[in-house]
């Protein structure tokens, strides 16, 4: 009886190790094929005594997504919202969408970013944290646009905050 428990638990911590390498992989695939997309962040105060310096990220889309009109009563949980991407690859809202990847009508210019959707109309395209360190708020205070790399199932990975001119603040 006991050694088919420890084999349970052996099985079980092999499975989870194997998932959480696979997440990994594909995260880090995410940055290195996914396309660099730059939302507008509507910013809010970048400190938690507890955590450090962080800034907590709300993208503009949100608000871009309550002037659209769409009846939040529709807003599925999860799905996609269509943004078009100009020259320097900064995202405007388009649409949202809830159908499979597949049936989205999408162009050149498109692109599907997967969406949680938590409390009932703010929509979760990224990362809603980011962490520095300590000491250089001031420098991240003048973050103009979340940095995502977004691969081909609109999955996104954020990867830096960039300032007005669209460089990346290290």
């Amino acid at each position: 009886m006991k050694n088919k428990r420890n084999i349970v638990v052996v099985v079980t911590l092999v499975l989870f190790g194997v998932f959480f390498l696979r997440a990994i992989q594909q995260k880090e695939q995410t940055i290195k094929e996914g396309r660099l997309v730059l939302f507008e962040l509507a910013p809010v105060d970048p400190r938690s005594l507890m955590q450090g310096d962080y800034m907590q990220l709300n993208y503009a889309i949100n608000e871009q997504l309550r002037a659209s009109g769409i009846d939040r009563t529709t807003l599925n949980k999860r799905g996609f919202v269509i943004v078009s991407l100009d020259q320097q690859h900064r995202a405007t809202f388009k649409t949202i969408s809830s159908k499979s990847l597949a049936e989205l009508p999408l162009g050149d210019s498109l692109l599907p970013v997967k969406y949680f959707n938590w409390d009932g109309f703010t929509l979760s395209v990224g990362a809603e944290s980011y962490f520095f360190q300590e000491g250089k708020d001031t420098l991240f205070d003048r973050a103009k646009y979340g940095g995502l790399r977004i691969d081909s199932e609109g999955n996104s990975v954020l990867i830096g905050l960039y300032d007005e001119e669209l460089k990346i603040i290290e």
